[in-house]
């Protein structure tokens, strides 16, 4: 009998998780590895338990595929075809010329102390977007964060960055953070 072949997804965003999913429907043994401590990523990023938030699907869009990944997220960890590490800070894959198999090198924890490996044939990396900010006048101001600070601070702390806001750059975020902030109560003066 041959071992089920082993795969560990970098990211539990939704792209890590869809391909966590549909690895594991396949009879492939899943590691699910990520820095936070709940799946979901920066796009679904979730109010810390602390918060109590009663109804988080308010802040989000898409609500119904978070659910979907998170329902199949569920399911897989109880058969056993995904392990979901949390906390875990991944700084290194390596590959062993003599095996072939992958070592993913991460720091466990808050403060990054204890390291951990974890062993696959092989690794998918969907580490997610990330945000590139240029300076411009007034960057640093009091009151000026980038849309990802925005939507962050909304999803994952509950928090207005403002009571009103003009939203401006470029890129696929900008209309989600603009249509959250007004949804959580903000004066969205602007989307430029």
């Amino acid at each position: 009998m041959t071992e089920r072949p082993r795969l560990t997804v970098v990211g539990a965003g939704p792209a890590g998780l869809a391909a966590a999913l549909a690895a594991a429907a396949r009879g492939v043994h899943v590691t699910l590895v990520d820095a936070a401590d709940q799946a979901g990523g920066q796009f679904y990023r979730q109010p810390a338990t602390a918060l109590g938030a009663t109804r988080p699907q308010a802040l989000h869009h898409q609500w119904h595929t978070w659910e979907r990944l998170r329902t199949g997220l569920a399911r897989h960890r109880e058969t056993g075809r995904i392990t979901h590490l949390t906390d875990h800070h991944v700084w290194c894959v390596a590959r062993d010329p003599l095996t072939g198999a992958f070592g993913v090198h991460a720091l466990r924890g808050a403060a990054r102390e204890e390291s951990a490996t974890v062993r696959a044939d092989a690794v998918l990396l969907a580490t997610g977007g990330y945000e590139r900010v240029l300076p411009f006048p007034g960057w640093t101001l009091p009151g000026v964060v980038t849309a990802g600070g925005a939507q962050a601070m909304l999803k994952g702390g509950l928090v207005l960055p403002g009571r009103t806001a003009v939203v401006a750059g470029s890129g696929p975020l900008l209309l989600p953070v603009a249509t959250g902030l007004a949804a959580a109560g903000a004066r969205v003066a602007a989307l430029v």
